[in-house]
């Protein structure tokens, strides 16, 4: 079964810190988190001469999300961490990574990061609403992974308003255990994604450039 490790309040934390400076010798070195990060595409799309450059912004997210913590709910309300476990980048980057690939695999959309220099007339802003598994059958069962984002289309120079568009996507994994979970939360992200890309293809937005 997997192990959750609750949030921490701050006064558990004082607790810790308290008694810590009074131990004189040096604990015993935690075991290393296991490290997982989102599949990406092997093979990329050839890029027509008309493809749609995007800038993609790094994803906003409430302070729960800005993390390499993998995040579980217990009952749909409590949020957890996965004991034992990371991402490899933060939630926002792996989703912007994430957003990047699956644009690369469209022959019509060429996504980069603000970094790069490389001037484009639109960006792409997602906010992270979800991005967790969620114990709805119990913790001895397997949960369902949860990705939803809010999305916003707009104008690189003045951020004029251009579009907008939800997704929320969910798979059960397989088991209640911390690798069946990164594959239900990379499946469900990947759905995200290609839905998002999808949307970026239809005629009003490709239209606008």
């Amino acid at each position: 079964m997997i192990k959750i490790s609750f949030f921490k309040s701050s006064f558990a934390l004082s607790i810790f810190a308290s008694l810590s400076a009074c131990v004189s010798l040096l604990p015993e070195p935690a075991p290393a988190d296991n490290v997982y990060r989102l599949n990406v595409a092997r093979e990329r799309a050839p890029q027509a001469a008309s493809a749609k450059v995007i800038r993609v912004d790094r994803p906003s997210a409430s302070i729960v999300f800005e993390t390499q913590d993998i995040i579980v709910s217990p009952d749909g309300r409590r949020l957890a961490v996965a004991g034992g476990a990371k991402w490899a980048e933060v939630i926002p980057v792996l989703v912007q990574e994430a957003l990047i690939d699956v644009m690369g695999q469209r022959p019509n959309l060429v996504g980069v990061i603000p970094s790069s220099g490389a001037r484009t007339n639109t960006r792409i802003h997602l906010t992270i609403k979800s991005f967790e598994a969620r114990f709805d059958r119990g913790e001895a069962n397997a949960p369902l992974a949860v990705v939803h984002y809010s999305v916003t289309l707009s104008n690189a120079s003045d951020r004029n308003f251009m579009g907008s568009f939800d997704v929320e996507e969910t798979v059960r994994a397989d088991a209640a255990r911390v690798t069946a979970i990164v594959d239900a939360m990379d499946e469900a992200n990947k759905a995200a994604m290609n839905a998002i890309a999808d949307w970026l293809q239809l005629p009003e937005n490709q239209s606008q450039s």
